[in-house]
């Protein structure tokens, strides 16, 4: 496998690596502001139940009528209103709300409408207290905003709590269009640095690897093949080397290359020579040893120079390995 795929699958899989961390961040983020929230309007039912109770306490101790008790409780949690956040009470047997910051809502039907699954938010507040036995239930859905001039929705959590004595389902709600805006805001700034960080190890991976390929003149698969082929006696490799390239691994293995190539033509010349001498010279020998005229004798002694001088040549052909 080539270094440059190597440095792009690695570039690949730190980019994956950090979409899911910055995944699972921002759903553990998201999931944790979802809770404080849930958590914020379980205290207030709290609050609210603890309420009821108290005046209920007063009916039954005899200290209150009904009547009187339930107008002081209604009083008592409608004064807690703070802005756009409000408690209301619906009553357990229809849709009729009992208590709610706008007037016109109360003495009349009201199912709150629809939630994103169909049914109506009356009908979701009733299936969640029946499947939860500590009588409690979160319902999500789509509210307008009070304030906001627009007839858009917002998502919105709201909470309820059964008082059966009373046959009473108070209350409270909250939008939760600001934990989508802050998920958003968080996801854009864990991508923007993650997006850094990547681009730096990125420009890290792509200079190392430049580096490498600069100190080895090549890709290490085609490095490591001209050297085995080398090995192997093959000096015909072709070694390609980019323009300027004089100090490079590949570099040095071109030189070793050409000065093998011209060793072994110099010893390959040599030997092709003393083989011609030594055949000079065995005819000479023969003539010498059949005539033994002094006109053979230079001639053989001349052969036998040349072979000398032919043997030196090779010796320090030879002698220019180090072994």
């Amino acid at each position: 496998m080539r270094l440059k795929t190597r440095v792009l699958i690695i570039i690949l899989a730190s980019l994956v690596g950090l979409f899911v961390m910055a995944g699972a961040g921002l759903h553990a983020l998201r999931q944790s502001l979802y809770e404080e929230r849930r958590a914020q309007i379980a205290q207030l039912l709290d609050f609210s139940e603890a309420m009821i109770k108290h005046y209920y306490g007063l009916e039954t101790a005899g200290i209150l009528s009904r009547e009187e008790a339930q107008q002081r409780a209604k009083e008592a949690i409608a004064a807690q209103k703070q802005g756009n956040n409000y408690f209301f009470i619906r009553n357990l047997r229809d849709d009729y709300f009992i208590l709610h910051p706008i007037a016109s809502r109360l003495g009349r039907s009201d199912d709150g409408g629809k939630t994103p699954d169909g049914r109506t938010v009356v009908q979701a507040y009733r299936d969640g207290l029946e499947r939860n036995p500590n009588g409690r239930a979160f319902v999500e859905l789509e509210a307008p905003k009070p304030g906001v001039p627009t007839q858009k929705s917002f998502p919105k959590l709201n909470g309820v709590l059964k008082f059966e004595p009373w046959g009473w389902m108070p209350g409270i709600g909250f939008f939760i269009d600001d934990i989508e805006a802050r998920f958003r805001d968080q996801a854009a700034l864990f991508l923007s640095i993650g997006a850094f960080l990547l681009a730096i190890v990125a420009l890290l991976l792509l200079r190392m690897r430049a580096s490498i390929l600069r100190q080895l003149g090549g890709e290490p698969h085609d490095a490591a093949e001209c050297m085995r082929r080398i090995a192997g006696g093959d000096l015909s490799v072709n070694i390609r080397l980019a323009r300027g390239d004089d100090d490079s691994m590949m570099a040095s293995l071109k030189l070793m290359q050409m000065k093998l190539t011209n060793i072994t033509t110099a010893i390959q010349d040599n030997t092709t020579a003393l083989e011609d001498q030594v055949r000079k010279f065995d005819e000479a020998a023969r003539a010498y040893a059949d005539t033994r005229s002094e006109e053979q004798w230079p001639a053989l002694m001349k052969a036998v120079s040349r072979i000398g001088k032919t043997s030196e040549i090779l010796k320090r052909s030879i002698a220019r390995f180090k072994f």
